[in-house]
């Protein structure tokens, strides 16, 4: 990537993030329709109206800029727009303006191509903001429309949080409203958030699969008393139970498979006070494996560990409200893009995505293939998450000759 396209880049990539950094708070903050999130797309509709770039909107506001080519076929590229709460520079937003980037690239070089162009700006992928995930890319390849029953935090639901930013999409200039056709294929650039490319001294993951994820919410329910009256044989702790299951589950999980990831990430704690005893906890479950056994086994002592819990008197639900099969990706992209690291003389490895991607999502519907490059200390959903400037670049030069060699 030249200097002038890299400037170009970061331009883009500084403009964005400053419209999603909150004064109070670290890192970026883009939850799906949010103020924040509204205004990285209109800015990202911006540029493609600047670059004389086709836009438009669908109805769940995920995001399409299309370079026209001389069929009906197309070659689409993205990521997804949205962040975690306090989230990283890169994470979604690279493959965005990666893809911009590349595209542009080859606008200046080679001109119209024989197959459209496409890049796709999901609306959301992460989860952040209601209980669901990939809405955004599940919309497009006409999987779901989330259930509207789904609240945030502030209890806006999220059909009236999906109408109100669209609308105002909708009402930008040059933008037009329909949900186009499924492309002949789709790439993702990303960032890796983890440490494999960095131990390997890789500059370029190919990823061959993403592994299936499933998550749950375990709601403990125990009784509610006084922290200094009641006598420690006769409480129900509702935090000491779900304490000891915790610890009981990572231990099952690292005994299953040593490749089984395993988190607790969200644990509430009601009342909440000093000298009060828990009387309910809710806490969720993720776990991730390229295996779907591996999964289901993990899932069934989850299920005999909470039947055998030794307060009976204390009651356990689990709801499971995600369930992501292991995907593999297209084996003759694969085949190609590790062609161009060759040619282009980049050292790469191959990999299964440990994280869930939009890509996970296309590949149920078109040919689908991920490149990775390396996240500086293996950090990813935090502020300082970062990639080497030189890395991002040889990223972008891989997706520009891999969209070439799809596309003209």
């Amino acid at each position: 990537m030249d200097v002038s396209n890299q400037f170009q880049f970061w331009r883009w990539l500084n403009q964005i993030n400053a419209r999603s950094t909150q004064p109070d708070r670290p890192g970026q903050t883009r939850l799906v329709y949010s103020p924040s999130w509204f205004a990285a797309q209109q800015a990202l509709i911006d540029f493609g109206t600047a670059a004389d770039l086709v836009t438009c909107v669908d109805d769940i506001g995920n995001v399409y800029l299309d370079y026209p080519g001389t069929d009906n076929q197309v070659i689409a590229t993205g990521s997804h727009m949205d962040t975690v709460v306090n989230g990283g520079q890169f994470d979604g937003l690279y493959g965005i303006l990666g893809g911009l980037q590349a595209i542009m690239n080859l606008k200046q070089r080679f001109g119209r191509p024989r197959h459209t162009l496409r890049l796709i700006a999901f609306s959301e992928e992460e989860g952040s903001r209601f209980n669901a995930t990939f809405t955004g890319s599940k919309y497009y390849v006409r999987q779901e429309m989330p259930p509207t029953i789904l609240t945030d935090i502030n209890r806006i639901d999220f059909s009236t949080a999906r109408q109100q930013a669209v609308k105002q999409l909708l009402k930008l200039p040059e933008v037009q409203h329909f949900q186009p056709n499924l492309p002949t294929s789709f790439t993702e650039l990303h960032i890796e958030q983890g440490p494999r490319l960095m131990t390997q001294h890789a500059t370029i993951g190919l990823v061959c699969g993403i592994v299936g994820q499933r998550r749950y919410s375990v709601d403990v329910i125990g009784a509610t008393n006084h922290a200094g009256t009641t006598p420690m044989h006769l409480r129900h702790d509702a935090l000491q139970s779900a304490i000891t299951l915790i610890t009981k589950l990572r231990l099952a999980a690292k005994a299953l498979d040593s490749e089984l990831t395993f988190t607790v990430g969200q644990l509430s704690v009601s009342p909440n006070v000093a000298n009060v005893i828990p009387g309910r906890v809710t806490f969720s479950i993720d776990i991730r494996h390229d295996q779907s056994s591996i999964l289901t086994q993990f899932e069934q002592q989850l299920h005999t560990l909470i039947t055998e819990r030794p307060d009976k008197a204390i009651k356990c639900h689990v709801q499971q409200w995600v369930n992501d099969l292991p995907v593999k990706l297209d084996a003759r992209l694969l085949t190609m893009n590790r062609q161009i690291t060759q040619d282009l003389g980049y050292p790469t490895t191959t990999l299964v995505s440990g994280a869930g991607h939009d890509s996970y999502i296309l590949s149920q519907a078109v040919p689908t293939t991920m490149l990775f490059v390396p996240s500086v200390g293996g950090i990813s959903h935090a502020p300082n998450e970062q990639t080497n400037p030189a890395d991002l670049a040889a990223g972008i030069d891989v997706l520009t000759e891999s969209l070439r060699r799809q596309a003209y």
